[in-house]
C-alpha cells in the first residue's frame, strides 16, 4: 500500500514537471510570435524560458548581435518610437540557473558611422543646401575700333567716360555667346578752346569657350574697359578710338547638396526647408465673339504670381492667360484670348513666414469642349506647382573637393533710429484705432567700414473722426542712416538689411488735427562677399531621398 502511494507520487510529480516545462516553452513562444507579428519587442522573459544551462560567452555574443541588428531595422522603420529594453550586454553576469532578470537597463541605439547612405542624416554636422556649383570659367579679351565724325573741328580729346550697357548672354552646348554696347561720352576741345561732348554708342558680339556648360545654366560676366586708344584724323574732323575690351565670364548651376559643415570658413548659404509638388485643376467657361464649329489650339501660361509663406504652407495666386485659336462657321480661325484668375496653396512642413520660396508652375494639360451651338467654350486646365522653401543661414563650410562659389560673411551689425513725424489729418481725429507700419524701398550703398541704408516708412493710419466714423490715411516717410561694418568696402561687398518695427507712439493733437507719431526701428545689417568667391567644401554623398 506504501509502495503504492509512493509510485503513484513520483508519477503525479513527473506529470507537474512536465506541464510546468511545457507552459514556460509556450509561453517564451508565444511571446516571440506575438513580438514578430506586432513588432512590439517588449524581451521581458525569465532564463528558465531559454535554458538551464549556462549560457557561455559566444553564444551570448552572438545573440546580443543578433538582437541589435532587429532593434535597428525596427528602428528604421519606426524611429520616433520611445524603445526601452533589458540591457543583454552584461547577461554573462547574470545567473543563468532558474533566475530571473531583474534589472531593467534603456537599450543604447548602436553608433550610427559616416557612410554613402541615409544615417548621414542623422550626423548634426550635414546640412541640405543650395549652393551654385562652379562649371567652368574663361576670360575672352576684344578691341572694338571705330572712327567717329565730330561735330566741331576738335584740336584735342580731353577725355573719354566708356560703360558696357545692355549686357545680354545665351548659353549652348560647351559656350556662352555674349552682346552688348560700349556706350563712350566724349570730351574734347575745338579750335576756339571751347569743350564740345558727343556720345557714341558701339554695339559688340563674341563668344567664350567653356566645356561643360549647357543651356538654361546661370552666368556670370564681368565686364572690363582695359584701355582706350584714341588718335585724331583729317585735320581734327574725325576721332578714330580703339576700346580693349576684357569678359570675364563664369558659368554655375545651382544644385542641392549635402554638404558637412564645421571648422571652415563662415559663409551665408541657402538652407533647404523643403519642397513639395501637387496639382490642380482650373475650370473656366467663356463666351465666344463668334460661334466656332472647332478649335484649333490654346495656348496657356501662368502669369501675375503671388506666393505668400504661412505656417506650414506656400500660398499661390495668380492668372492664368490663355490664347483661344479656333476656326468660325465661315470657316475664316479666329482669336480671342482669356484670362482667369485663381489661387491654390501647397503643403510644406517647416515653412515659415519670411523664408525665401521658388515656385515653379507646369501647365500638363488642356482640355476644352464646345458647348451651346459652339458660343461657350468650356475648359478644363491642369497645372502642377513644384515649390520649394529655403532659409538664409550663415554656416561654418568645412573644406573638400566640390568647387562652388560661397559669400563669405564679411561682418553684421545692428542699429536703432528714432523716426517723427506729424500728418495732418484730412478730418479731424478724436481717437486713433491702429497704425500698420512697414519698412519699404531699402538701398544699401556700401562704402569703407560703413553701409549707408536709405528706405521709406510707410504707414496706414486708422482713425475715429467726429463723427464717429473710421477713416484711413496713409503717410510714407523717407529716412536714411548708416551702420558701421569693419572691413567692407567699395566693390567687393554686399549687404542685406533686415528691418523691424519695435515701437510706434501716436500723439493726438489737442484739436484732433495732426497726428505726431514716433517710431523706432531697429536696422539688422550682414555684410557679405560680392562677388562669391570659389572655394572647395565637403559633400557628403547621399542616396534620392522624399522630402
Amino acid at each position: 500500500m506504501l509502495g503504492m502511494f509512493l509510485l503513484t507520487g513520483m508519477v503525479l510529480g513527473f506529470m507537474m514537471s512536465t506541464y510546468l516545462l511545457l507552459m514556460n516553452y509556450e509561453e517564451f513562444c508565444m511571446e516571440g510570435l506575438y513580438a514578430l507579428l506586432t513588432e512590439k519587442y517588449d524581451f521581458k522573459f525569465e532564463m528558465n524560458h531559454i535554458s538551464q544551462d549556462k549560457i557561455d560567452e559566444e553564444e551570448a555574443k552572438d545573440w546580443e548581435e543578433d538582437y541589435l541588428d532587429l532593434f535597428s531595422n525596427y528602428e528604421a522603420k519606426e524611429e520616433k518610437k520611445d524603445l526601452v529594453e533589458k540591457d543583454i550586454k552584461n547577461i554573462d553576469e547574470i545567473s543563468t540557473k532558474g533566475g530571473s532578470i531583474e534589472k531593467e537597463q534603456t537599450l543604447v541605439r548602436p553608433e550610427k558611422k559616416r557612410g554613402d547612405n541615409m544615417a548621414d542624416l542623422f550626423q548634426t554636422n550635414i546640412e541640405l543646401l543650395k549652393l551654385p556649383v562652379l562649371i567652368g570659367e574663361n576670360e575672352v579679351q576684344k578691341m572694338l575700333v571705330s572712327d567717329l565724325t565730330l561735330d566741331f573741328t576738335a584740336q584735342k580729346v580731353r577725355n573719354i567716360d566708356a560703360s558696357i550697357q545692355d549686357l545680354t548672354y545665351e548659353v549652348i552646348t560647351d559656350k556662352v555667346i555674349v552682346q552688348g554696347t560700349v556706350h563712350k561720352q566724349i570730351f574734347y576741345v575745338t579750335q576756339d578752346n571751347v569743350v564740345q561732348h558727343q556720345a557714341e554708342d558701339v554695339p559688340f558680339s563674341l563668344f567664350v569657350d567653356i566645356p561643360g556648360v549647357q543651356p538654361g545654366m546661370d552666368v556670370d560676366i564681368n565686364p572690363i574697359i582695359e584701355d582706350i586708344k584714341v588718335q585724331l584724323l583729317q585735320g581734327g574732323t574725325v576721332l578714330h578710338q580703339k576700346v580693349i575690351l576684357k569678359l570675364d565670364v563664369l558659368v554655375e548651376e545651382i544644385q542641392q547638396l549635402f554638404v558637412e559643415t564645421g571648422e571652415g570658413t563662415l559663409s551665408l548659404v541657402d538652407r533647404v526647408i523643403g519642397e513639395n509638388e501637387n496639382q490642380t485643376m482650373i475650370e473656366s467657361e467663356i463666351d465666344l465673339d463668334i460661334p466656332a464649329i472647332k478649335i484649333t489650339d490654346i495656348v496657356a501660361k501662368i502669369q501675375d504670381l503671388e506666393i505668400e509663406v504661412i505656417d506650414n504652407k506656400v500660398i499661390i495666386q495668380g492668372v492664368l492667360h490663355k490664347q483661344i485659336f479656333f476656326i468660325g462657321e465661315d470657316n475664316v480661325e479666329y482669336h480671342q484670348a482669356e484670362d482667369v484668375a485663381f489661387s491654390h496653396f501647397v503643403d510644406l512642413p517647416g515653412a515659415q513666414p519670411g523664408m525665401d520660396v521658388q515656385v515653379h508652375p507646369n501647365i500638363e494639360h488642356i482640355k476644352d469642349e464646345l458647348i451651346n451651338q459652339g458660343t461657350t467654350l468650356a475648359q478644363e486646365v491642369v497645372v502642377s506647382f513644384f515649390v520649394k522653401v529655403t532659409q538664409q543661414v550663415q554656416l561654418n563650410i568645412a573644406a573638400g573637393n566640390k568647387v562652388v562659389r560661397l559669400k563669405d560673411v564679411l561682418g553684421e551689425n545692428t542699429k536703432q533710429i528714432l523716426s517723427e513725424s506729424t500728418l495732418t489729418l484730412d478730418i479731424p481725429a478724436i481717437k486713433v484705432k491702429d497704425i500698420d507700419v512697414s519698412i519699404v524701398d531699402v538701398e544699401t550703398q556700401i562704402i569703407t567700414n560703413k553701409v549707408i541704408i536709405q528706405g521709406t516708412i510707410h504707414k496706414q493710419i486708422y482713425f475715429i473722426g467726429e463723427d464717429n466714423v473710421e477713416y484711413h490715411q496713409a503717410e510714407d516717410v523717407p529716412f536714411s542712416t548708416f551702420v558701421e561694418v569693419p572691413g567692407v568696402a567699395p566693390n567687393i561687398a554686399n549687404a542685406i538689411v533686415k528691418p523691424e518695427i519695435e515701437f510706434v507712439k501716436p500723439i493726438l493733437s489737442a484739436t484732433g488735427e495732426e497726428l505726431t507719431q514716433k517710431v523706432v526701428v531697429e536696422l539688422f545689417v550682414k555684410a557679405f562677399q560680392d562677388p562669391p568667391v570659389i572655394r572647395s567644401i565637403a559633400v557628403v554623398s547621399v542616396p534620392p531621398y522624399e522630402v
